[in-house]
């Protein structure tokens, strides 16, 4: 190469070298921004990617991090609520070739409750809702223990009364619909799911208040009760749930549910020596019910809510099997004529939107 050409080429590289770099419009911009008749200037400046340093084999690199990470497409809320719980409980039991109501208990138990709720809604109206809710009582309610000798309940021979306290339930459920917006303020949502009712009632502090034809304990304190019974309700529900946007803050709330449900149920009689233990007895059955809450909430800020909630239940069983299990080993297996369970609550809670 001659030495003009050496020349021509080292100016042209020259030229390449010293390209300017374009300015970033805003590295050293400014905003003016208006306010009440008020100027003011705020300066520009473009803030640094995260970064992220992995060390290797070769030693720390740094790994710029996109923090713009994708949105949940959805929106859902959780609430806290707290409350009071009336429970009643009855069943009875009868015989073949005896009376078709030989014993008879019943539980009425208030109790203090604890709520938990979450619902989450995709954009394509898929909705997830569940509840988780624990009760227990602390004090008043009563159970009745009746047996009798002849049909529809005639020449009752024995009743007592005891206390349920220290009685508690724990009720679980989880469901998914489809919601169906019905205008701008209002929606339904048909659900199917799964709940589990779970109770452990008491019985203590006994008194003996009806003992004819000697068939029963004498009347007075029933010394050392501590008898249990444990009802299990597993269902497979569906239902519809309605939402109303009344007004800027207030929203109405309803659903109603009809459950179909496998019952079982163990007990300990702990005074009756003749039975076993710890399971005296066991009921089963199929049955059916229903469910209903209807609520209000009202906005406190953008996301939060206190809400309302009034519920009633209703589960029926009828002819079930009861079984119960000897001393001895034995067992044998008479009719459940019919479990009735029933009960309301009412909470106030605080819900948080997400």
């Amino acid at each position: 190469m001659s030495l003009r050409e050496r020349i021509a080429a080292l100016a042209i590289l020259s030229l390449l070298i010293s390209q300017p770099v374009l300015a970033d419009p805003f590295a050293e911009g400014s905003m003016t921004v208006f306010a009440g008749g008020d100027a003011r200037e705020t300066r520009l400046a473009i803030a640094e990617a995260p970064t992220l340093t992995v060390f290797d084999d070769d030693g720390p690199r740094a790994v710029n991090v996109d923090a713009n990470w994708p949105k949940v497409q959805g929106e859902g809320h959780f609430k806290l609520s707290l409350g009071q719980r009336h429970e009643t409980t009855r069943w009875n039991i009868g015989v073949d070739g005896g009376p078709n109501v030989l014993s008879e208990l019943r539980w009425q138990v208030p109790a203090s409750e604890v709520r938990v709720d979450g619902v989450w809604t995709h954009t394509s109206g898929f909705t997830v809702k569940s509840f988780l809710a624990y009760a227990q009582s602390f004090a008043g309610g009563e159970v009745q223990d009746s047996d009798y000798l002849l049909d529809n309940r005639q020449a009752e021979f024995s009743r007592s009364y005891a206390s349920p306290t220290g009685s508690r339930m724990l009720d679980i459920s989880i469901g998914a619909g489809w919601k169906l917006p019905l205008g701008r303020t209002a929606s339904l949502t048909p659900m199917l799911g799964f709940a589990r009712y779970d109770s452990r009632y008491r019985m203590r502090d006994g008194r003996q208040v009806l003992s004819d034809y000697g068939l029963a304990p004498p009347l007075g304190t029933i010394g050392g009760l501590d008898s249990k019974y444990n009802p299990v309700w597993n269902s497979v529900w569906f239902g519809i749930d309605g939402q109303l946007q009344a007004t800027g803050k207030l929203a109405l709330r309803s659903e109603i549910k009809k459950h179909y449900f496998r019952y079982e149920a163990e007990a300990n009689w702990n005074l009756r020596s003749s039975y076993a233990h710890p399971v005296s007895f066991v009921h089963q059955g199929d049955g059916s019910g229903w469910s209903a809450v209807v609520g209000a909430d009202w906005q406190l800020a953008r996301d939060q809510r206190l809400t309302l909630d009034l519920s009633k239940r209703d589960f029926r069983l009828r002819n079930g099997t009861d079984t119960t299990y000897l001393s001895d080993g034995s067992s044998s297996s008479t009719r459940l004529n019919e479990v009735i369970s029933d009960s309301w609550s009412a909470h106030l809670g605080y819900r948080v939107e997400y």
